[in-house]
């Protein structure tokens, strides 16, 4: 009885597989399988896992870099401060931790003198605490103003004027208002002159 070409294909495959050849065959894909089965669900974490620490250990290495940076720049910035740790009295004269109202009224008498002016009077905004000295962690820069009545010729009021903006103790000229007198000679000019003092106080508690 002739048989189907279906039962015929299967008749096939049934002696193809009892072939050893056949069965090392499939022996052969199943192993392939496998290991791209690892490949994928078992290495690719590792691999991900090495690219990780491969990043972390480039992020590390410039970190280290700017540490070491930094590190020169500090050693720089004390040799520097080293340097100069004797001068840094100027930066305390020049703005203190007071006002040092007295002594710098003293400054400007003096120079005032030096410039051959007389001083008609002086006006303070108000009257600081010279006493309290401001401590670093609560200082506040701030600024006392008062001003100066000189009477003197023109050429030495203009001198006075930076005498005083080259005084060790920082003294900002906001202001300078010129009067004649009435005899109108330059030696009566009268010049009312605004001076800022800055300085340092403990700013008020919240």
């Amino acid at each position: 009885m002739p048989k189907s070409r279906q039962e015929q294909i299967q008749y096939a495959l049934f002696d193809f597989y009892k072939n050893p050849v056949a069965r090392v065959s499939m022996e052969l894909v199943f192993s392939i399988l496998a290991v791209i089965f690892f490949a994928i669900f078992a290495i690719k974490p590792t691999l991900q896992t090495m690219s990780e620490l491969i990043k972390e250990i480039e992020d590390k290495r410039t970190l280290d870099e700017q540490l070491g940076q930094k590190i020169a720049s500090l050693n720089t910035a004390q040799s520097q401060y080293q340097n100069f740790s004797s001068q840094f009295y100027l930066l305390d004269e020049a703005m203190p931790k007071t006002a040092t109202l007295v002594d710098s009224l003293k400054v400007v008498e003096k120079l005032a003198s030096e410039n051959d002016l007389v001083i008609q009077g002086v006006t303070i905004s108000a009257v600081p605490e010279e006493l309290v000295e401001a401590s670093a962690a609560a200082a506040k820069r701030t600024v006392l103003t008062f001003n100066v009545d000189v009477v003197g010729d023109y050429l030495k009021i203009r001198q006075f004027i930076e005498d005083i903006m080259d005084s060790r103790r920082m003294m900002i000229v906001d202001q300078v208002n010129f009067s004649l007198g009435s005899s109108r000679y330059q030696k009566n000019l009268t010049a009312i002159i605004r001076i800022n003092l800055p300085y340092y106080e403990n700013a008020p508690s919240k």
